[in-house]
């Protein structure tokens, strides 16, 4: 007679619990709201496996008063009494934990009743080795809800809530397609690299699924969700949205917040001295979140067992390609600190799980330009997924140069302003200049794939590598006092420019705007020199009291004012309400594909950006003045001593500009720049490169630029 083996049962085992995972957590705490928030289950779970009409109808019979006593001598569960269907729930309370039973062998009545049901068993297993879409448990053929989501029913409520509050009041919040996607998958236990639009509401989906995560029973206690985060501001922003959801529980006065979650950042000795006593007096919040180096010191300074991540359930890394080489990916010799992070704790999880624990979920929130080369590299150069259980959220496969749909929405538009000091003797003497405003002249992106495509790729000084290269030979080299001169004459430029009528009627309603500097700026430097040169109210971000600064009701009770933060802090808030962006500077875009993190900044009332924004690529924006746009992008250039932009920052931004989604160009001065065949010329040849049968040692000038053979030997 066939006997079911040790390993057999085992594997039925483990993978009824990878099956068994649902989003909320369950931890012991004395707090009865905290338990309300983790410890909710579903109204009904998988779909348990019946007997067909031919199969035994199985019921397990009433245990004798012998076998009560002899299983609790032994350990085992109390049998099961009563009709039970065989199914998921029967086998997992079976067997739990009287698997290892079976390696000394079952009784003759057991053993007979395995033998005679081997086909559910093999039917359970069969059920558990399906396809992913057939794993996802919710139904994908409807729109989710919410409540289709959020199982904690108490939790979901307090997220509409806090949600309603950011619609205005409207009681139906509906997911976007980001978040419909990105739900589903999680609940067929997937790990997830994701990708999706500045706006879809990525952070809120990674916070609200490690909220609603319920630790499994086979986990042993510890923290059960880490999350990381690029900055201290983003630490700041997690815990605001936390706050501001448990507070809108029932009892949250009651509520301990350190027993749900904890945040760790680099700030004051006192702040990382009272981070530290938290996690030692509470050692197991739900969540963790933390920027990378923080954790890392950490971990250095007092060791692997005292943050007690070593059984995780759940793994989130938010705007993970913002924190690495986003052309290298992985493939650098030097490791990005969250990279060395991952590594230790998936390595952790190996050292410290126990046989019957399952790997963490681990969710990698991506840019949106990000291709299949982040995919192959993570298969390559790491061991943080089970890629039996993953799937990615957005399309990986698509080209670089020309996304399927837009980066930056139809309704954001940009204007791109030239800024040319005006020096005297007067003004040499007395430190002061003036200055005069173009606008660029707007790019033409023609109608058709061939035309943007030539654009991006004809150019031989004119690609990115090449361009990375120079930027940051010119960089490098420039004085700082140059660069102190240069940020006067952005700052002169933007108190010019928001004197200029069609700027005021766009800011007007005590609107408030952000300005965006380079990273190599101090931004209370760079408010001291604004506030000089524009004669307005200036002050540096705190995203702790400056977060929904540009809301409506923010903009109604107070003076509209400037608010100067760097660009790196920037990258992924959410700032419901901004619609004005001035860019201080080329510099502060780092790449082609960062001008859309930038502009994606600018959001709604609700702090998302609209579906419908992100239209297909070939559909090219309206450039007439007459469309209001949803938002707007400044962007300040400083031009070269003879009143021309750098032709290879010029050809940056138009490769910018069409990469994103041939993003909507519209004045801002009134007077574009001047341009005429002759400046074409010199343009074309500076960036198409010298010839040294045309131009003397294969050089050309442009704008007073000498370009030469080597851009590095400018």
């Amino acid at each position: 007679m066939f006997r079911l083996s040790a390993t057999t049962l085992r594997g039925s085992y483990n993978c009824f619990f990878t099956q068994k995972r649902h989003f909320a957590s369950k931890f012991n705490s004395d707090d009865a709201l905290l338990k309300s928030i983790l410890s909710e289950e579903r109204d009904s779970d998988l779909p348990e496996i019946q007997a067909k009409d031919h199969d035994i109808n199985v019921s397990y019979r009433r245990a004798s008063p012998v076998e009560k006593n002899q299983s609790a001598h032994e350990g085992n569960d109390a049998p099961i009494s009563g009709n039970l269907s065989i199914g998921p729930k029967y086998w997992k309370s079976k067997y739990r934990k009287s698997y290892r039973k079976v390696e000394k062998g079952l009784t003759g009545a057991l053993k007979g009743y395995i033998d005679e049901n081997m086909h559910l068993i093999e039917s359970y297993n069969k059920n558990h080795k399906l396809s992913l879409s057939k794993r996802v448990r919710v139904n994908i053929d409807k729109e989710l809800t919410w409540f289709d989501v959020v199982p904690a029913r108490s939790l979901c409520e307090a997220l509409l809530r806090y949600l309603s509050k950011r619609n205005s009041g409207m009681k139906s919040i509906a997911l976007t397609q980001f978040q419909q996607r990105f739900f589903a998958l999680m609940s067929g236990n997937s790990s997830i690299v994701a990708k999706g639009p500045s706006g879809s509401g990525r952070s809120l989906t990674l916070l609200t699924s490690a909220l609603s995560l319920r630790r499994p029973k086979s986990k042993r206690p510890g923290i059960n969700s880490l999350l990381i985060v690029k900055s201290n501001a983003l630490v700041f922003q997690y815990k605001s949205i936390i706050k501001e959801i448990v507070s809108e529980m029932r009892g949250a006065d009651k509520m301990n917040i350190k027993k749900i979650a904890q945040f760790l950042y680099r700030g004051t000795p006192e702040e990382e001295r009272q981070q530290e006593e938290d996690l030692e007096n509470l050692q197991t919040p739900h969540i963790l979140v933390t920027t990378p180096q923080r954790l890392l010191d950490i971990l250095s300074s007092h060791g692997m067992d005292f943050v007690k991540i070593h059984n995780l359930s759940y793994i989130g890394v938010d705007d993970f390609t913002s924190m690495i080489d986003e052309e290298l990916y992985l493939e650098s010799s030097v490791k990005a600190p969250v990279v060395t992070l991952l590594d230790f704790v998936m390595k952790l999880q190996d050292l410290k799980k126990k046989q019957k624990d399952l790997n963490p979920q681990v969710v990698l929130i991506a840019d949106d330009s990000s291709s299949e080369n982040l995919i192959s590299n993570l298969k390559e150069y790491t061991k943080w997924i089970d890629w039996k259980f993953f799937a990615p959220v957005g399309n990986f496969k698509e080209d670089n140069e020309i996304p399927f749909y837009k980066y930056v929405g139809k309704d954001a538009a940009v204007s791109t302003v030239l800024v040319s000091p005006r020096f005297t003797e007067e003004s040499e003497k007395s430190g002061k200049f003036k200055v005069s405003l173009h606008d660029m002249r707007p790019y033409e992106y023609g109608a058709s794939p061939k035309q943007w495509i030539d654009t991006l790729n004809k150019n031989s000084y004119g690609d990115a590598e090449t361009y990375k290269k120079y930027r940051n030979s010119k960089w490098s080299s420039v004085p700082t006092s140059v660069k102190k001169g240069e940020l006067e004459i952005l700052c002169a430029g933007l108190g010019k420019l928001l004197k200029k009528k069609t700027t005021e009627a766009w800011m007007k309603d005590g609107k408030s705007a952000l300005v965006v500097h380079p990273d190599e700026y101090n931004s209370k430097y760079v408010a001291g020199v604004l506030s000089g040169k524009t004669g307005k109210k200036v002050r540096t971000f705190d995203i702790r009291n400056d977060s929904l600064r540009f809301s409506e009701m923010a903009c109604k009770d107070s003076d509209s004012e400037i608010l100067v933060l760097n660009v790196s802090s920037l990258i992924g808030l959410t700032l419901p309400g901004l619609d004005t962006i001035f860019v201080l500077g080329v510099n502060t875009i780092k790449s082609v594909h960062h001008l859309s993190t930038i502009i994606g900044r600018t959001r709604l009332q609700n702090g998302l950006v609209p579906d419908k924004e992100y239209t297909l690529f070939s559909q090219v924006s309206q450039s007439s003045t007459e469309t209001r746009p949803r938002s707007r992008t400044f962007i300040l250039c400083s031009v070269l001593p003879y009143g021309s932009l750098d032709p290879f920052d010029r050809n940056f931004l138009e490769r910018a500009f069409i990469t994103n989604g041939l993003i909507r160009q519209l004045p801002a001065v009134g007077v574009q720049e001047i341009w005429n065949e002759d400046l074409q010329k010199e343009y074309d040849s500076a960036i198409n490169g010298p010839f040294e049968d045309q131009y003397s040692n294969g050089t050309t000038v442009f704008g007073g630029l000498k370009i030469s053979g080597s851009i590095t030997d400018q």
